[in-house]
């Protein structure tokens, strides 16, 4: 049995403009490094980078659009700011495709903590209390 080891690495601080580019060359591998790389970093206009990330939750390709959701919750934890109004409603819209339902709930509870952090902690102590009887 053959073993490979892989090596994760953040890919370096982007623009836009990059990741269109990559996109117009249809070069899927560097597009989604770029899109990492848009919203990691703090580099760039929070309200520019939450267009392209709501363009691309709409993308054809289930990787784009799926990692557009993970991107709009990665905004939210490094600006603590978003339109949150339209990003929530466009997350749960995506949530009705099979390929994005998980990462939209991530980036819904990202979201959540990061823009609301007391009713995030109300949240999860009335989930600590209530969980023991869920199995009931």
């Amino acid at each position: 049995m053959r073993h490979e080891h892989h090596v994760f690495h953040n890919p370096p601080s982007s623009t836009p403009a990059e990741v269109h580019a990559a996109l117009d060359r249809g070069d899927l591998s560097a597009a989604l490094d770029a899109m990492v790389g848009t919203a990691l970093y703090g580099d760039g206009e929070w309200t520019e980078l939450q267009e392209l990330h709501l363009q691309l939750l709409g993308h054809e390709d289930h990787q784009v659009s799926a990692l557009a959701a993970t991107c709009l919750g990665h905004l939210a934890r490094v600006y603590r700011q978003l339109d949150e109004r339209r990003v929530v409603a466009a997350l749960r819209e995506a949530r009705s495709l099979p390929h994005i339902r998980g990462t939209a709930d991530n980036a819904l509870d990202d979201i959540r903590l990061f823009l609301h952090p007391r009713r995030a902690r109300w949240h999860g102590r009335v989930w600590t209390a209530v969980r023991p009887w869920t199995w009931i």
